[in-house]
């Protein structure tokens, strides 16, 4: 095989995986595993998918290495075969914030309004936490929350926040975080909160993301 030919082989194989993550629900179930290994049929409840579609979507995720399938009695459980997946979806995710304009225009002019950024950096976050002087919120899915979460961390789920909400303290800012940038959970979760007069704002960043600035 000449020069060349091993070039493009080699693209070619670059290639898989650009195509094996071009579907919107394939992200979709990254986003998921980023936050922990999951069955596939929970996979299917959580993305409202039937169950064969999400299969489907697996197979694609497998075959391109970016996902591994381990096999528990008869459950089969989903993971990331490797954490710079996550770092590969963050690049694109700030490819596209920076190249696309109908990407720009849904953060800034129909998200971001909505709740605002907290104006702590990680490492201030981290010192707050340890000076008790804020509530960072998670509001994942309990399991995501245990499978693993930001120290300090509280998990009151989206969908119980409401029930909860008078169990939060209004003596200091409360800091939502959820699955990622594009998790809206924390977006409804910080507006809730500023309609019931907290001192509410959101992280950038997800769970994830956190992890890799470790």
């Amino acid at each position: 095989m000449t020069t060349d030919n091993l070039k493009r082989c080699l693209f070619e194989q670059l290639a898989q995986i650009g195509k094996s993550m071009g579907h919107a629900n394939r992200l979709l179930i990254l986003d998921i595993l980023a936050q922990a290994p999951t069955q596939v049929e929970t996979l299917s409840q959580k993305l409202n998918l039937s169950l064969a579609n999400v299969s489907k979507h697996l197979q694609h995720l497998k075959q391109s290495g970016l996902v591994v399938c381990e096999t528990q009695g008869k459950q089969r459980i989903y993971r990331l075969s490797d954490p710079d997946i996550v770092t590969l979806v963050q690049t694109m995710r700030n490819i596209a914030e920076r190249q696309m304009a109908e990407v720009s225009t849904i953060l800034n002019e129909k998200l971001q309004p909505r709740a605002p950024l907290t104006p702590f950096n990680p490492g201030e976050i981290k010192k707050a936490l340890q000076a008790e002087s804020i509530t960072l919120l998670d509001v994942r899915p309990e399991d995501e929350y245990q499978a693993g979460h930001i120290d300090g961390a509280i998990n009151i789920p989206i969908e119980e926040l409401g029930d909860q909400i008078e169990d939060l303290s209004r003596d200091k800012p409360i800091i939502v975080y959820c699955r990622g940038p594009y998790c809206l959970w924390s977006y409804e979760a910080v507006e809730n909160l500023r309609q019931h007069d907290f001192d509410a704002s959101r992280m950038a960043d997800g769970y994830p993301d956190w992890e890799q600035t470790r």
